[in-house]
């Protein structure tokens, strides 16, 4: 409905690069309740818990609004399950099954890679601004299974390679925790009460920047957090080891804040290389103009970020 997303002519102006994975936080009735009156957010697809129904929302080539992120809006898919993120049970397999039916469609029509950095949870999903971070969302969160998301997309496990200081690794457990140092007593990185902040999931890939035993250390949100080696696997990704000083963004839009300052030593797996856009809603159609800054997409943390490659 008008007042819940913007007419566009997706991928011709924008490229659709990610699909964002949701949870309602609402019955199934109540959703499409939602995204058909004016409430400013919406979904390109809804599916229902019992049985995998889908009901489309908004139409591809249109910027729905769901990721709490413009920027993100304008380059990516939102679908809603009907799910709860407390709740492990509502993550069904009827709604798996349509989920990567979904996915598959949609990677095969507009050319997204089946990876975890560009298949998103909206908990993965940047901040625009600081003062933005305390309202995003946390879903579809730990009781989510990634991997057998990935099993349901056919997507072949990756060989095991070595987990060397220096070298990206990805995280193959559904979730892991992270340590101050190389021993569980150590206590957790971050706050306790909050699992993003000391906490990454399956196929988040970062660099291992220390070992210990059979401990490796990682740059997560500015600090060092430590796990287990066996629950990574070395993987060969491109990487950027910080030289000096530099901002971490969680849009590309022109004169976006930064939202974050990377600190020299730290070091990245870069997952991605995108173009800066100039984006706007004007009488709810998309106005599109490329700018001339290029970024290298990142994990951050448990979210993405961007850092300008120049």
């Amino acid at each position: 409905m008008a007042g819940n997303y913007t007419v566009a002519d997706r991928p011709n102006d924008v490229r659709i690069r990610y699909i964002i994975i949701h949870a309602t936080e609402l019955n199934y009735r109540d959703t499409i309740a939602r995204f058909q009156t004016p409430n400013q957010v919406s979904a390109h697809v809804a599916i229902r818990q019992r049985d995998g129904h889908r009901t489309a929302m908004v139409a591809p080539q249109n910027v729905a609004w769901h990721a709490g992120n413009w920027d993100m809006n304008c380059r990516s898919l939102g679908i809603e399950q009907e799910a709860y993120v407390e709740q492990p049970a509502s993550f069904t397999q009827p709604m798996l099954h349509t989920l990567a039916a979904q996915i598959l469609e949609w990677s095969t029509q507009y050319h997204i890679p089946l990876d975890r950095a560009h298949l998103l949870g909206h908990d993965n999903v940047a901040a625009p601004t600081q003062a933005a971070e305390p309202a995003m969302h946390r879903d579809p969160g730990w009781y989510f299974d990634w991997e057998a998301l990935f099993r349901q997309l056919g997507v072949v496990s990756k060989p095991k390679l070595p987990v060397n200081i220096g070298h990206a690794v990805e995280i193959t457990r559904p979730y892991a925790d992270l340590f101050q140092r190389p021993t569980f007593q150590s206590g957790l990185i971050g706050k306790q009460s909050e699992p993003l902040s000391h906490r990454v999931s399956y196929g988040q890939a970062f660099v291992c920047a220390a070992k210990d035993g059979d401990w490796i250390a990682i740059n997560f949100s500015g600090q060092l957090g430590w796990l287990k080696e066996d629950q990574v696997t070395g993987v060969q990704r491109p990487s950027l080891k910080v030289a000096h000083q530099i901002g971490l963004y969680g849009s590309t839009q022109p004169g976006a804040p930064a939202i974050d300052i990377l600190q020299p030593g730290e070091q990245y797996v870069i997952s991605d290389e995108l173009a800066g856009l100039q984006t706007s809603d004007v009488s709810g159609e998309l106005t599109v103009q490329k700018t001339g800054d290029l970024f290298w997409q990142i994990w951050y943390g448990h979210r993405i970020g961007y850092v300008k490659k120049r």
